[in-house]
């Protein structure tokens, strides 16, 4: 809880000092295309399914060469359809259809290491921690069986690359994968944690 603390100070003295940082620095805008994978017991018990609706972005502000720090926000829609079989609820057995359909919205304070800032291909180290807004549903045919939504804590540490258009440029394609840290008790679920893939450009906005 401390160094949360540490991080959301931080991020706050950067923010009141844009206008200052600006002149110096530089501020960049990362858009991504995102594929989210399910594991533990995200992928056991609710959904196994790859997501392939997904996005992130983030909006990152240069403290030094190497250091970044922002914020990011991001979108992965999960579904899965089960195989009609019997199943007991409160009305009795029902044979029938079940769908469970669960969107995560991350939005995180952000922090990113660009090991080799000044080479072709620039290797980072970054991780984020925040909240995620969660929205789970589940059907059995057509009638609603369960549902749940709410904001929940959210991690994730990651690794990517990269690589600017041009030589010594300051826009250009990045690519890396993450892991997130999804709490999320329900129903006997622990959690929705996923791995993160992801591919976009990132562009100079000053």
């Amino acid at each position: 809880m401390k160094s949360l603390k540490i991080v959301f100070f931080s991020f706050v003295l950067i923010t009141l000092g844009l206008p200052v940082f600006a002149q110096q620095q530089q501020l960049k805008l990362n858009l991504n295309y995102s594929v989210g994978i399910p594991t533990g017991s995200f992928k056991s018990d609710m959904v196994s399914n790859t997501s392939f609706r997904g996005w992130n972005a983030n909006l990152l502000y240069g403290i030094t060469d190497k250091v970044s720090l922002g914020l990011e926000a991001g979108f992965n829609d999960y579904h899965q359809k089960y195989a009609r079989q019997l199943y007991d609820t409160k009305s009795g057995t029902v044979s029938g259809v079940l769908s469970n359909s669960v969107q995560t919205v991350p939005v995180m304070l952000k922090g990113r290491f660009n090991l080799a800032p000044a080479a072709a291909i620039q290797p980072y180290l970054g991780a984020g921690v925040g909240g995620n807004f969660v929205t789970y549903n589940q059907y059995l045919g057509e009638f609603s069986s369960g549902s749940k939504s709410g904001l929940y804590f959210a991690a994730s540490p990651e690794i990517g690359f990269s690589v600017p258009f041009s030589k010594g440029g300051t826009s250009g394609i990045t690519v890396g994968g993450k892991y997130n840290f999804m709490p999320f008790n329900y129903s006997g679920n622990k959690s929705l944690d996923n791995w993160g893939l992801f591919a976009g450009i990132n562009l100079p906005l000053k």
